[in-house]
This record gives structure tokens, sequence and C-alpha cells, in this order.
């Protein structure tokens, strides 16, 4: 730097004094850097142009204060691209002066790079040249690159001093040290904030227990937090190569999606690498150059048909090493989410994904509790009822409760025909038909012992056209009903928005073997009740008199004939003394059959004996035998009138 000038002026030192108080009193960046440029200019340049830029050179603010008179002088002083700053910056160092950087207008590179001329001959007395400039850098507090100042045309037309120069320098380095200092208390309130808003998300996400809800808040809490124009959860299905979209918003609306090929777009990548992927920020793109990582084949599964996105932003949400999704954010414009935004979205689905895994534990445990339930009430329904119908229609309103379906019926096998016996909700107008085992769904179950699941109902060959054409069926699941004696039918639920999963599946077969204890259990019950009719007609009709009594002596279970000769009804009979009702209240008759009757339980040996009535008009054949289970069963005749003949 050529010192042509003496020790600057009062005045200058005036300004230079006034210049640094200026830069402590302004409240804001940008009043600190137009108090800097308006302070250059009073110290002696008609060209002050201070630009701000960001980690990547763009221009954030820039600032010209006075004006250069030849218009070549202004065009270079205007604030150009951030690619042409990077490729100025690697040729800079050879003109440094101290803290600043003198670009001599005689230098080619100067020339043409910043004023696109041929070079300008030095002057011989060290006169500023036309393409001559004065170059001062913003650095921060670890050196990073925070602005550039370009100063031109000094008042006296003669490059400036050495001392001149350091009081340049020292309103730079001024100006760097203030601004670097407001950046870092814009980056701590910023911080802060970013704090508050995730401690405000984590409690918004921690107080719901349904899953929707969270990612709704999820997706809410991350358009606060970033400029995006839109946002996605969505929930990919490596195995399948499926994407389910359980949340999108754009602009304010939500817009449903109907679940799409995974494929190898953004969120594929997401969901297989588990790392997020930031595109449309320059950093980001030059790393993933960097990485050798390609860019994304496609962003539709991302943006679908909202339009074109330049910037977008994936993170997953992960609980260990389990995916549980995939938030996206974008916006039409370029640079629009950083670092910083990634860092804040990955905290947040942190905190959102622990929300769903806790959602999804306390919803297992309800459906857990509630299929427990209805279970236990249809397990109880089972044993204490033995009226088929009854507990057939319980299980069915069960079925339609726990699975969420449109309607439910149970069809028994009958030969080679499925019939329908029972049947609720949508699946009512299915009641009473027959269906062929070898032509249905039906039958399929029930000849293959497996459970039968079909999304698709009305596309399935083994569909019936019967069921067809009388229920509109979507979708339906097919359970076999099978005992110790064969598959005796099958349980069958039909119609719901959602298809049938592994879980349903467990269900509707749980149910489907109380239906078939509920079957075996009516069966049985109608056997015995049938058996027992057949005893109790033979019974009544033998001729003899025959009673069951107790240890005590009183009447269990009589005939119609052991009733007539008592004078009785049976139900009169039953629970009363036996003895005294047969021979009469006479002491010795009656004791004496009592007594003979105990005597063939003691020695439980049956006994043989004539005894007659107290008035000994009456004579009765006794054939006493104990019972195994207490008691004795007493069969006798009366026979008076063979008495009378012998």
């Amino acid at each position: 730097m050529p010192n042509t000038l003496t020790t600057p002026s009062t005045p200058v030192r005036q300004v230079f004094a006034d210049a640094m108080d200026a830069l402590d009193r302004a409240d804001s960046s940008s009043a600190r850097v137009r108090s800097a440029a308006e302070s250059l200019h009073a110290m002696g340049f008609d060209g002050v142009n201070i630009t701000l830029r960001d980690a990547s050179f763009n221009v954030t603010l820039s600032v010209v204060v006075g004006s250069a008179n030849d218009t070549m002088t202004r065009n270079a002083m205007e604030p150009l691209p951030a690619a042409v700053w990077r490729r100025r910056m690697t040729h800079l160092e050879r003109f440094r002066a101290e803290d600043l950087f003198f670009l001599d207008g005689s230098d080619a590179w100067v020339s043409r790079e910043f004023f696109a001329v041929e070079p300008t001959p030095p002057a011989p007395d060290c006169r500023w040249l036309p393409t001559d400039l004065l170059i001062g850098l913003l650095r921060g507090a670890h050196q990073e690159l925070l602005g550039v100042v370009t100063l031109a045309a000094p008042h006296d037309g003669q490059r400036p001093g050495a001392e001149f120069a350091r009081d340049v320098a020292s309103v730079v380095r001024q100006l760097a040290s203030r601004l670097a200092y407001d950046a870092l208390q814009a980056l701590a309130q910023r911080r802060a904030e970013r704090l508050q808003r995730l401690q405000e998300a984590g409690a918004a996400m921690a107080r719901s227990l349904d899953e929707h809800e969270i990612i709704r808040e999820l997706a809410r809490q991350a358009m606060r937090a970033t400029r995006a124009e839109g946002v996605l959860v969505g929930l990919p299905d490596l195995d399948k190569d499926l994407l389910t979209t359980s949340f999108r918003m754009m602009r304010g609306a939500e817009r449903p999606r109907d679940p799409v090929r995974l494929g190898e777009g953004i969120i594929g990548e997401v969901a297989r690498s588990g790392r997020p992927v930031r595109v449309g920020d320059r950093e980001a793109d030059r790393a993933r150059e960097k990485a050798g990582h390609p860019p994304p084949l496609s962003t539709a599964d991302i943006v679908g048909d909202s339009g074109t996105a330049v910037s977008l932003l994936a993170v997953p949400l992960l609980t260990g090493l389990h995916l549980i999704g995939v938030l996206a954010v974008h916006a039409a414009a370029a640079e629009v989410f950083s670092a910083e935004d990634e860092e804040v979205l990955a905290t947040m689905c942190s905190q959102a994904a622990t929300a769903i895994a806790n959602a999804r534990r306390y919803a297992e445990s309800e459906r857990e509790r509630r299929q427990t339930e209805a279970l236990a009430d249809v397990a109880r329904a089972v044993g204490e009822s033995l009226r088929l119908g009854e507990v057939l229609r319980l299980i069915l309103r069960h079925a339609v409760s726990l699975l969420g379906v449109e309607g439910a019926c149970i069809a028994l096998r009958t030969d080679d025909y499925m019939h329908v016996v029972a049947a609720a909700g949508a699946a009512d107008v299915l009641a009473g038909i027959h269906v062929p085992v070898a032509s249905s769904l039906l039958g399929r179950a029930v000849t293959a012992n497996e459970l039968v699941v079909s999304n698709n109902f009305q596309t399935d060959p083994n569909a019936s056209r019967t069921i067809t054409r009388l229920a509109q069926i979507e979708r339906t699941m097919i359970a076999p009903l099978m005992t110790a004696r064969g598959t005796v039918g099958a349980l069958c639920v039909i119609n719901r928005d959602s298809p049938f999963t592994d879980y349903d599946e467990r269900v509707l077969q749980r149910l489907a073997d109380h239906v078939a204890v509920a079957i075996v259990n009516a069966r049985l019950f109608e056997e015995v009740e049938r058996a027992t009719r057949e005893w109790k007609l033979a019974f009544d009709a033998i001729a003899s008199g025959m009673v069951v009594l107790d240890e005590a002596l009183r009447v269990k279970r009589c005939n119609a004939r052991a009733a007539d000769l008592c004078g009785m009804t049976i139900p009169e009979l039953l629970g009363c003394p036996f003895s005294p009702l047969l021979v009469g209240a006479d002491a010795s008759q009656s004791a004496g059959l009592s007594a003979l009757i105990q005597k063939a339980m003691a020695d439980h040996m049956p006994l043989r004996h004539v005894i007659s009535n107290e008035h000994a008009d009456s004579h009765y054949e006794f054939r006493i035998a104990p019972h195994p289970d207490g008691g004795c069963v007493v069969t006798f005749d009366d026979i008076t009138a063979v008495h009378r003949i012998a």
C-alpha cells in the first residue's frame, strides 16, 4: 500500500471516532452496515458497497452509499452472485495489504474480473486508477465469511496511505465483530426458540395416545419450525414396496392420497438407509456428490399432484432400528431448508416415534382387552346357554364389533351344501341360503380346513354367484369351524374400509373356535335331551312301581305306576317318606319296610320280600337293590289278587 498520505486530518479522525461509536450504538445488523457504509463514505470514498453473504456466499444484504462518477466503477461494485465471489476469493490473497486487499487496477486479472476492460497503465504519482479497488472481508468468530466491503473513487483521487488504510481496516474489523456478535445473539435466540418449540412439540405429542392425532401434531409442528409449503407423513412398507400416506397437507389444506408404490424416490431412500435426506440446498447437494450418492430419481412420492418442489427434506421416524414412518417437507424455492432445520425435524421425529410407539402399544392393549372381554363374554354364553341360536347371534355381534365389519354370518355344512343358519348386519340377506361346497369360498374354507381371506371378492374365481347376486361384497374373511368330529361349517365376515390383517385372522379364528364349541355343546344337549325323553318314556312304561330313595328313605324319583300304587301324583310323591305312604302309618308295618330297606343298603345286597299294609287287605312284593351313589332302588308290585288265590 503506497504511503502517499500523511496523518489523517482532524475531521477524518473525528469521522473515524464517530463511526466506531455509531457501530456500537446501532440496534440491528442492517443498521450497523448502513452506519459503516456512511462512515466510510464520509472518511473519503465516493463509492462504498457493503454486501453481507451467507455460508454459501449468497447475498443476504447489500448497502450502497455514494455515487461513483463513471459507470464502469458502479458496475464493478454491484453485488454479484455467489459463484463469482467463490471464484474471486481464490485470487485475492496476492493483493493483501495487512487487513485489506488493494486491487491494483494495472493488474490484468483485476481489470478483466471486476471491470471487463484492459489493464490501466500505472500512474507515476500514485494516483487512484479508474480500475483500482479497496476490498475488506468481514470475518466471523471462526473466520467464516460474513460479507465483503468494496471501496472505490476516493475524494482526493489518491491511493490511501498506510495509516488511513489502518483506520479503514479498524472500521471493517469493528463492523465484523459487531456482526459476529449479532449473529451469535441471533443464533442463541434462534436455538432458545427452537428448544422451546421442541419442548412444546414433545409435550403436545406426549399428551395424546391416538396415533393419527400424534401424526397431525408432528406435521403441524414441522410446518411451524420450517418454511415448508407442504408436509407429508408416510408409512413405507419395504417388504411390499408400498407407501401408505398417513397425513398430507399442502398450503394449509389436507390432501389425502391412496397407497402408492414406494419406488426409488426420496422416501424410499430414507426408509432403506435410515438417514435424513436434504435436497435443494447447495451444501447438502455438494455433500451428496462427494459421498457418491446420485440425485433422487423422483420426488413424486412426496409432492405428488401438488406441483413442483425444489427444496425437500425427509427425516425417518425411528425407535431403535425399527422404522415407523418418514416425515417429509417441501417448498417450491431453493435453499429453504438448512442443517438446523434437519436437526430440529430429526429431534421432533424422535419424539414422535416414541409417542407413536406408545400409542400403538396402548391401542394394542385396548384391542387385546376388548378382544379378551368379548371372548370371555362368548365363552360365558357358550357355557351358560345350550340354545344354539342365542349363542350364534351373540358371536356374530362380537365379530362385527371386534373386526369393524359391516356384516357376519355362520354357515353349517349339510352334505354337499353350505347352509347359512345365522347372519347379522349387511350379511342378513344371506340367511337361509344354500351354496355348493365345491364352488364357493365357504366350501373352500371347510374342505381345506384353512382360513380364507379375499380383499377383492368380486374378481375371486371361487366366489359364489348366488352370494354375489344377493350381497355387494368387496372384502371377506372366512374361518372354518373345526371340531373333534371334523369341520362342521364356517364363520364369515364381510366388508370394511381397510384390508384384513393377520391380527384380524387370529381374532376370527378364536371366535370360530367358540362357535364350534357351541355347536358341539348344542348337539350333545339335543342328544342328551332326546335320550332323556326316551328313558323317561321307558321308565313310565314299566308295569311295576319303581322308586329311587335317598339315604333318608325319601323318594327322589318314581314312575307313574309307583305314584298310582301310593294313591298320589308324581310331584306329590317326590320328597316324601316312602314307607308310610305305601303300607300306611302302622308302626310295625312301616318300620318293618324301613328296616328291610336299611338292611339292603347296609349289606349292599339286593333283597326280596312281601309285606302287607296296615289293614292286611293289600300285599306287596318288594325287590330292594342298593344304589352305588347312596340310597336304593325299590321295585314293587301289588300281589293282593295272587295272594288271595294262593
